[in-house]
């Protein structure tokens, strides 16, 4: 699947993190207590940009997206309710109602060994009729494409690398273009969901 040049400029978490140009990240899972933390670094520099960090001792998979100066820029949990099909995204360190910025739905009758669909929801559409965003494609094949509601404007591609070492200690690493102008906070933090879903089911 093309990357689409014409996608249009979007921050779903904020400004800052869109670039001008395509951006590249490597989104590498570390060993740790939580099993949920991950290194984002540009793939051209090796600079981090971001960390997820897992978020120890919580009755819900919970964890927080940081800055590369320890700034809680989102968190991610899991529903309650509907376990490992539905996560919410808030902003900052915060879970409260108020502060939901987005919601990640997996239909729970298709486990994602299958052709992949994820559904996203920004928090303003409560209804859920159409999704904002879509998740496409065959992670266990190792590639899915992030694109608008229904839409064929494809906005990122999230690429698994496999390898026989890093299934066993489920140490994944993702790479991930991200079109110029696109929030690439919000496609790290799907990035963390659908790894979530896949192994932790």
């Amino acid at each position: 699947m093309e990357m689409e040049e014409a996608a249009p400029a979007l921050a779903v978490v904020d400004a800052r993190f869109c670039a001008a140009d395509a951006a590249s990240l490597a989104v590498a899972k570390t060993l740790s207590m939580s099993g949920s933390d991950f290194a984002v670094t540009d793939a051209a520099t090796g600079a981090l940009v971001l960390r997820v960090d897992g978020v120890l001792f919580s009755l819900r998979r919970r964890c927080v997206l940081v800055d590369a100066d320890r700034r809680p820029v989102l968190t991610v949990q899991e529903s309650a309710l509907l376990l490992n099909t539905r996560w919410k995204v808030f902003r900052g360190d915060s879970t409260r109602r108020r502060d939901l910025m987005f919601t990640v739905v997996k239909p729970s009758v298709i486990p994602l060994r299958m052709a992949t669909k994820v559904s996203v929801f920004l928090a303003s559409n409560d209804a859920e009729q159409a999704c904002d965003f879509r998740i496409t494609g065959s992670y266990h094949d190792g590639a899915c494409a992030v694109s608008l509601g229904d839409s064929d404007t494809v906005i990122a591609k999230i690429d698994r690398r496999f390898s026989v070492v890093s299934a066993l200690l489920g140490k994944n690493t993702y790479t991930v273009t991200v079109n110029p102008g696109i929030d690439y906070a919000f496609i790290v933090a799907l990035v963390v969901i659908l790894d979530e879903m896949y192994y932790q089911r």
